[in-house]
């Protein structure tokens, strides 16, 4: 087997057609990617990540785990394990590899890269403690960061399940939209439907739609203020809507016009995002997806006046663990836990850490 060159170990990246792998842990990781945006690596495709402290996925590209590294650029396939380097390589293609690991770790990883069969891969070291030679500055900007084609594909997957499903729930609750409309109309007049500014995927502003359920100009005293349960700023049909989660159906219209998904982490408005942006520094992660009506940390119970931590936690770790049959579950789930209120549910074999 033929090693990397010191040429290709230090020239800068192949700027048109190129396919950029990292290898790192999390965090390093993350780091990387959100500082790709030189424009001499503009042209590269981002086909993955190897995380190589975690035993990986064994299974095809595509149905692994997913790494947020950006909030305006889709979460990058964790493919494999470090030990399978050299198959990872060449099943993705990829023609540039970034190593995003310090220390000891980076120093065990040389004998690997020596293994990589070829002389056309280029190797650039991200971390501060690589030979000057060796480090890399690798930058794209956010557009440019692209997943593989499969990844692609379940994304269109998901589409379609948000198009069938929000249609098909319009469709069906119409008569109850009817229906809670002329009561919010009797009890408490105009409007019937509340819009407020949330934050989506990529960190875009939009109007998430909902049936009214406070007095007109709740906030008027109190300012942008979290929702509580059994809120006095509820009307009396209001506190019921919210109880039992009508108020949030018109979202549908959201989903369908492709604000939000059925499944994802629930958008936040602007002056909380702000906020909570700088108490946690990757809560930002979570708007790398489009948000959603329910969302695995809801299913578990985090909501509303809970633990901002425990929901990051969920939310990232919705997106680690991603896959079109993943949003099915949580959408069983959901309907348990709006009827019986469930929220303890068995722990999955091989749970992802969360870093």
């Amino acid at each position: 087997m033929n090693t990397p060159s010191e040429e290709s170990v230090s020239s800068p990246p192949r700027a048109n057609g190129g396919r950029l792998l990292i290898v790192g842990d999390p965090r390093s990781g993350r780091r990387v990617a959100r500082c790709l945006s030189d424009g001499s690596w503009s042209g590269l495709t981002l086909v993955g990540f190897i995380d190589a402290g975690h035993n990986g996925y064994r299974g095809r590209v595509s149905g692994g785990r997913q790494l947020a590294v950006h909030p305006q650029s889709n979460p990058v396939p964790v493919i494999g394990q470090v030990d399978r380097l050299s198959e990872w390589v060449e099943r993705v293609g990829a023609t540039d590899l970034v190593i995003a690991l310090s220390g000891r770790s980076a120093r065990r990883l040389k004998s690997r890269i020596e293994q990589l069969t070829g002389s056309t891969i280029r190797v650039h070291w991200a971390d501060e403690t690589a030979p000057r030679s060796d480090r890399a500055r690798p930058t794209l900007p956010p557009g440019g960061n692209r997943p593989p084609w499969p990844w692609r594909g379940d994304r269109i997957a998901k589409r379609a399940l948000d198009l069938a499903g929000a249609g098909l729930g319009l469709l069906m609750l119409a008569p109850l939209f009817a229906v809670v409309a002329l009561v919010i109309l009797a009890t408490s007049g105009r409007p019937i439907f509340y819009t407020q500014e949330r934050v989506g995927q990529g960190g875009r502003l939009f109007r998430m739609f909902k049936f009214r359920s406070m007095k007109r100009d709740a906030e008027g005293s109190t300012g942008p203020i979290w929702a509580s349960n059994h809120d006095d700023r509820c009307t009396k049909v209001g506190d019921w809507l919210r109880q039992t989660n009508i108020d949030e159906l018109p979202q549908l219209f959201n989903v369908l016009i492709g604000e939000m998904s059925l499944v994802g982490p629930r958008p936040e408005r602007p002056i909380f995002v702000e906020h909570f942006k700088e108490a946690m520094p990757d809560y930002d992660l979570r708007h790398a997806v489009p948000g959603g009506m329910t969302g695995w940390a809801q299913v578990h119970g985090w909501r509303g006046r809970t633990s901002l931590r425990k929901r990051i936690q969920y939310d990232l770790d919705y997106i680690q663990r991603w896959s079109f049959f993943f949003d099915f579950k949580v959408l069983l789930m959901t309907v348990q836990h709006v009827v019986w209120r469930k929220t303890s549910w068995k722990p999955p074999k091989n749970r992802p850490k969360f870093d």
